[in-house]
């Protein structure tokens, strides 16, 4: 017996057309969720190509800055004696934190003191004896002369003393340790006491003179002497000033001192940087950021753009980045000098300056009272530790912000008015 073509299930339901007013199942529900899915996933893909946004972010680096950082520097030159401060200690304005040596004005005092003395002698042997005779009067005329050239003799001292230390000075400014100003104020110094010599010797002759005529009016000499008393009293008192300002160095600033240039022993110049204080004055509150962009990127940057700024003692991965807003923007890659006032770190300057002349960039943060930090974040509230200036930082710049389907097709940036 041959076997059958068709099958027998089959052949029964051709033979019953009962079922033949069924519908086929051609596709099953799940299939319709998964292509409905879809769908919706490719309309919320272009509908965000055309009103999403993609920001375009440059990388920055800099530092946190808070309290304005002083340098205190030396007003004098000579031999830094003693250092009065260490880091960490408060200074107020007007504290005497430095003494340096001046052994040239201590001398001048010393010996204005004893010309004040042998003045104030002569005063009195004239007012015992004016009204002697005349061999009295040529007794005081020669013990005159005798102050007078003791005079001369201190004022040549002085004359050598203040030669040498031009010949010293001269050595010094060819090796740039000491400025063109305090060799000129040496040599205005020697002129003063050449003239105060010849003035000396003015005065010699003029006493020489006087025995000529006994009959001088006592009560003008005694005047005169009081005149030259007056005169020898400001000079102390004006060198006494003097030492006191070149030899106590004072504060100009309050705050605390948090790093130390020199130490006692070593010879100082004027102007030469002591220690550096931070103002007491400013708040955590008042943190910016200044952060350096390299110069090719520079001009992208404008005032008001979004700035996200993480320290270097935060993880961003882990909280994310501070907000803020740039405040300004120079109009001129920044010099070395110009990083410095900003800065005032040698060696953050230098590593800043890697990346070449950069953009200087101010940002401003966002502020959370509810957050640890006091400032807002990325993140829910950021990192439980306090933001401290003098931090280096890095961060992201948003300077462009366009619907995605531009970057696709380039010619509908003129649709959205982006160029």
């Amino acid at each position: 017996m041959s076997t059958p073509f068709f099958r027998k299930a089959a052949l029964e339901k051709l033979s019953t057309p009962e079922k033949l007013d069924q519908l086929i199942k051609v596709t099953e529900p799940r299939a319709w969720v998964t292509l409905t899915a879809i769908a919706v996933l490719l309309a919320t893909a272009i509908a965000w190509s055309f009103w999403g946004n993609v920001k375009t972010k440059l990388n920055v680096v800099g530092v946190l800055l808070g309290g304005e950082v002083h340098e205190v520097v030396s007003t004098s030159q000579g031999q830094l004696i003693s250092l009065k401060v260490k880091i960490g200690d408060q200074v107020k304005e007007g504290d005497v934190i430095a003494k340096i040596e001046q052994p040239q004005i201590s001398q001048q005092i010393e010996e204005a003191k004893a010309l004040l003395v042998e003045q104030q002698f002569e005063l009195e042997r004239l007012k015992s004896f004016g009204s002697q005779d005349s061999k009295l009067q040529n007794e005081f005329i020669r013990q005159q002369q005798s102050s007078i050239q003791l005079q001369i003799g201190t004022q040549r001292k002085t004359l050598e003393f203040l030669r040498n230390q031009l010949d010293t000075e001269k050595d010094l400014l060819k090796k740039g340790l000491i400025t063109t100003s305090q060799v000129i104020n040496t040599e205005q110094q020697i002129e003063g006491a050449i003239n105060q010599i010849e003035n000396l010797k003015a005065q010699s002759a003029q006493t020489s003179s006087q025995k000529l005529n006994l009959d001088f009016d006592s009560g003008q000499r005694v005047n005169l002497v009081k005149q030259r008393i007056a005169q020898t009293e400001r000079n102390i008192e004006q060198l006494l000033e003097r030492y006191d300002i070149q030899s106590n160095i004072k504060s100009p600033y309050k705050g605390e001192v948090v790093e130390v240039l020199t130490d006692a022993g070593i010879m100082v110049a004027q102007g030469a940087p002591l220690f550096k204080l931070k103002n007491q004055d400013e708040l955590t509150g008042d943190l910016r950021g200044v952060l350096y962009i390299p110069s090719q990127d520079g001009k992208k940057i404008k005032v008001g753009m979004e700035a996200l700024v993480a320290p270097s003692t935060i993880q961003p991965q882990d909280f994310g980045f501070m907000k803020g807003t740039v405040t300004y923007v120079s109009d001129f890659p920044i010099t070395q000098k110009g990083m410095m006032t900003s800065v005032k770190n040698d060696q953050l300057v230098q590593s800043l300056l890697g990346v070449g002349a950069p953009f200087e960039v101010h940002v401003k943060f966002e502020k959370d009272t509810a957050a640890y930090s006091g400032f807002r974040w990325t993140s829910a509230n950021g990192p439980k530790v306090q933001i401290k200036e003098g931090t280096s930082c890095l961060g992201k710049v948003t300077v462009k912000s366009e619907p995605p389907i531009t970057i696709v097709v380039p010619a509908l940036k003129k649709f959205f008015d982006l160029y």
